[in-house]
């Protein structure tokens, strides 16, 4: 097909001619002029991917920009029409003119006819295959300044340097100091083009893409390569955003995050694991429609050739309501995993602006509060939960309600919260146990074989639980743990029949001293398993390497990551102490009692009353909240879809009906234990939950 010249209206303004094609997309042509100020005058034609595919003279440049404000507009011709465009578009558009040539380029807010839903749907689902048929792909970032310009001259020179294969390093140096290179990078990761989240898809599929900023123009890789040399001066937070962007570009280049294989391309967790990797890294970025934080990275996902029912759930549909969308992406991840790991992500909902959207779905808009982790990440359970955690293949019950956005599953209610410390947990450090910890560590380092006494290990150990549980005490007194004082006297007792053994951290694992033999409570045996724990993680810190003589010299024997899943809250508390451990699980939580006395650890919202429940193939407990629904009619279309599905054995089952507050950590119930105890116990068959 060639390309076509789309027929003027009579109207002032422009008015778009409807697109044929199944793969049809129109190109700007854009007039020269050598005038900056001077208006902006294109013509539109009509083509299709194929044809631009294959035509090896007449190519197009993609444009990839921020919208940036709708208020402010500006005024272009198309065709001799008035069309209204962005004021950042405008600018863009100005500073890509040529002076004397007409330049085919694509920009979305003119070649797709924005009040057009379904052909908005239609080009934004192509929207990938523009940019990677595009010859080049110009990134534009705004106006530069003196020192954006010094750099990017800097990056020009050393191309046609290397061009021409002549030596870069002392160019380098002498073309642009390193206070012009830090100011300069500073200025351009500051830009709103890295926090925009279509521009990700954009740059990955882009097969020559250039970064412009004012006047100058340079290739990705040079400024990217650049930028990150003085990664340092800038700081990492920063930079990480760009190498990422870099990271996935290169691998769609050489396509193993392009290309699906044939076998993993029909593996819906797959395509799941993809999707869910680039919401959680991207969340919050900014959007103007938030429906875009899932269309803006479907086309990233491959060509995925799973079952056509679970592929609509996150098709681009810009007829959909937002909560409908973000309700889709919910029901595709968790049918996708036969999992709930989505949950984890619920503490952000609480800080988010989408109050429409049910309390169990992700909010991919809201922002984090700092340094805060997920019990997923904190416990480092996330990716791992189905397969270490259950059995093969248990039953995951899902029944869904898209009209009321409910989520109905299988689980247990377990307990009530009782009572709630009135602090919120921040940064946990516990001073005498930081300094005897250091102080260890630099002991057993000096020593020739990397050996400290057990007396010391023992002596920081006592340290450590005295702190926690006197810091315990202050935050909630009334919870159910035992004082660990009464244990530590005791094994000091047994200590004292041993000698100093050659190797302390194999006899401290290994001797049992933190097991007892007499009649205990369950609080105590969790408390003695943490203990034990707590001294395994400390010889695995203070001794992260042993020396062996191999080929007559000193070689080191590298360990393992070592994973501390002890079910004692207090251990965890203590352990955070040594101030050792970057991801705290306490931090912008609230410790809390259950009925019995159980402690836990649940998010900031936690109020008493709300209840504990268990999900079936989900390994961490939920705080849930009771509700009374007034739609008479739903538990009638839960009972229908349970019979449909065929589990006739919940049809009569109570149906409980919750909002979802978060995940939490309940003594005795994490790593799946919860599940495998109720599992296991005939007499407790599994509820059904009603999540809205």
């Amino acid at each position: 097909m060639s390309s076509i010249a789309v027929s003027l209206s009579a109207n002032p303004a422009y008015q778009y001619q409807k697109l044929t094609e199944p793969d049809a997309i129109r190109l700007i042509l854009l007039q020269p002029s050598d005038d900056l100020q001077s208006p902006l005058e294109c013509e539109l034609i009509s083509t299709t991917l194929s044809y631009c595919q294959n035509d090896l003279l007449d190519h197009y440049t993609a444009l990839s920009y921020v919208w940036g404000d709708p208020s402010l507009r500006a005024t272009m011709k198309v065709a001799g029409r008035a069309l209204s465009i962005t004021a950042s578009l405008d600018t863009a558009l100005r500073h890509l003119r040529d002076s004397s040539r007409t330049r085919r380029i694509w920009a979305d807010a003119i070649c797709i006819n924005q009040n057009d839903f379904e052909e908005r749907n239609q080009q934004v689902r192509q929207m990938a295959s523009v940019y990677t048929v595009a010859q080049h792909t110009v990134i534009w970032i705004g106006e530069g300044t003196a020192e954006t310009n010094e750099l990017f001259k800097t990056l020009r020179l050393l191309n046609s340097q290397r061009l021409l294969g002549r030596s870069v390093e002392d160019s380098q140096r002498s073309c642009v100091s390193r206070e012009v290179v830090l100011s300069a990078s500073q200025t351009i990761l500051a830009r709103q083009w890295f926090k925009r989240v279509w521009v990700l898809q954009e740059l990955v599929r882009s097969r020559d893409p250039w970064v412009q900023c004012g006047t100058f123009l340079v290739k990705w890789q040079d400024l990217k390569s650049h930028i990150t040399a003085t990664a340092l001066n800038i700081g990492e937070e920063k930079v990480q955003v760009l190498d990422d962007m870099a990271r996935l570009h290169a691998e769609h280049q050489l396509g193993s995050f392009r290309d699906l294989s044939d076998h993993e391309s029909k593996d819906p967790r797959i395509v799941a694991g993809k999707l869910l990797t680039l919401l959680t890294s991207r969340r919050a970025l900014g959007v103007q429609d938030p429906r875009d934080m899932l269309f803006a990275h479907v086309g990233l996902l491959g060509n995925a050739r799973i079952d056509n029912s679970l592929l609509r759930l996150i098709e681009v549909d810009y007829g959909k309501e937002e909560s409908l969308v973000f309700f889709e992406i919910a029901r595709f991840l968790t049918e996708a995993f036969q999992d709930y790991r989505i949950l984890s992500l619920l503490e952000y909902r609480h800080m988010t602006s989408l109050s429409h959207l049910p309390s169990w779905v992700p909010d991919w808009t809201a922002t984090s509060p700092s340094k805060f982790e997920t019990l997923s990440s904190a416990l480092k359970l996330e990716d791992t939960t189905s397969a270490t955690y259950f059995p093969p293949n248990p039953r995951c019950l899902n029944f869904w309600m898209p009209q009321s956005r409910t989520l109905a599953c299988g689980g247990w209610s377990v307990a009530r919260i009782r009572d709630l410390s009135s602090e919120v947990c921040q940064d946990i450090i516990h001073p005498e146990s930081k300094v005897l910890f250091d102080s260890l560590k630099k002991v057993s380092l000096n020593s020739p074989k990397h050996h400290c006494k057990v007396k010391d290990l023992f002596q920081l150990l006592g340290t450590g639980f005295r702190e926690s549980y006197e810091n315990w005490q202050h935050l909630l007194s009334d919870i159910g743990t035992p004082d660990p004082a009464s244990i530590f006297k005791t094994i000091e007792g047994q200590l004292e029949t041993f000698e100093e053994p050659f190797d302390p951290q194999s006899f401290l694992k290994t001797s049992k001293l933190f097991e007892s033999t007499a009649d205990i409570s369950q609080a105590e045996h969790t408390l003695r398993d943490g203990i034990q724990s707590t001294c395994d993680y400390l010889t695995e810190e203070l001794l992260p390497q042993k020396q062996i003589t191999l080929f007559g010299g000193s070689q080191s024997i590298k360990r393992g990551a070592f994973n501390l899943e002890p079910q004692s809250l207090l251990a965890h508390f203590t352990v955070q102490g040594f101030g050792k451990e970057a991801k705290s699980v306490f931090r912008y939580r609230r410790l809390a009692t259950l009925e019995d006395g159980t402690p836990a650890l649940v998010p900031t919202f936690t109020e008493a009353g709300d209840v504990v429940a268990i999900l079936m193939r989900h390994s961490i407990p939920l705080i849930l909240r009771p509700i009374e629904v007034q739609d008479s009619s739903l538990e009638g279309d839960i009972r229908a879809q349970i019979g449909k599905s065929g589990y006739r054995f919940m049809e009569r089952k109570k149906i409980e009906h919750f909002k979802v507050i978060g995940e939490c950590f309940v003594e005795g119930l994490m790593y799946g234990e919860a599940y495998k105890r109720y599992k296991a116990d005939l007499t407790r068959q599994p509820r059904v939950l009603a999540l809205h």
